[in-house]
């Protein structure tokens, strides 16, 4: 029974149909269209592709916007796959060759994590080598919870989320004392003034609350800088 097509499958043909000829844009789709069998060939693709800045040309912005658009490839996946064919280039180039000439290759999650655990685990480089080699040079298919498994016995944090950890309070920041402290002055120098507009309960209240900001503003000022008795009013900080 032959599957039913997708959305997606119409639209890669529409586009295929629009191409006349060969060329690297319609050798995209193409692999776009077979991804399923091969991400190897997608892969090179969209490397070449970025490499010349040729969806330029075509009309797209931004590489991202191009394999969103066009070949309906979502960030995630279009990040594994130029990541993951840059990793079999530089370190499994026969397992590569082999491939592009249809021979099976590791899944595209297995590379791509692969490619990552240098940088985001804490295995040595002589167990990578080896754990790499096992897996792009060896005839056995292995699963990402195979690799993780390998991973792990060198280092048991390996790829693991990190728990959350509650948010710790918000500090209040310098600009913000030294605004509340130039309008706490201001408003206490303009009552001052008046005389008796307020109580004089009020006003001292008031004064205190200026003591306040004063002090916890010089804590906050770096080593060095005055740590209290300062107005900014006074010293023509208001503006």
């Amino acid at each position: 029974m032959t599957r039913p097509q997708s959305r997606t499958d119409a639209d890669l043909e529409a586009r295929l149909e629009t191409l006349p000829g060969e060329g690297p844009r319609k050798d995209a789709l193409l692999a776009a269209r077979r991804f399923k069998s091969s991400w190897v060939e997608l892969g090179e693709a969209l490397v070449a592709v970025r490499k010349a800045g040729q969806h330029k040309s075509w009309g797209y912005a931004t590489f991202e916007a191009y394999c969103r658009q066009e070949l309906h490839i979502k960030p995630d996946t279009m990040n594994k796959l130029t990541r993951s064919f840059a990793f079999l280039q530089e370190h499994a180039p026969k397992r590569l060759q082999s491939a592009r000439e249809g021979a099976a290759v590791p899944a595209l999650d297995v590379v791509d994590l692969l490619s990552q655990a240098s940088a985001r685990t804490k295995v040595s480089a002589d167990a990578l080598a080896n754990i790499g080699a096992d897996i792009l040079e060896g005839e056995g298919a292995v699963s990402r919870n195979d690799l993780l498994k390998r991973l792990r016995q060198d280092d048991p944090e390996a790829f693991r989320k990190k728990p959350k950890t509650a948010p710790a309070a918000t500090a209040v920041k310098e600009v913000d004392l030294r605004k509340a402290l130039l309008l706490a002055e201001r408003l206490s120098g303009l009552l001052g003034e008046t005389g008796d507009v307020v109580s004089p309960e009020t006003l001292g209240n008031l004064q205190n609350v200026v003591a306040e900001l004063r002090a916890a503003y010089g804590r906050a000022q770096p080593e060095g800088r005055p740590e209290g008795g300062t107005n900014l009013v006074q010293d023509g900080q208001m503006h």
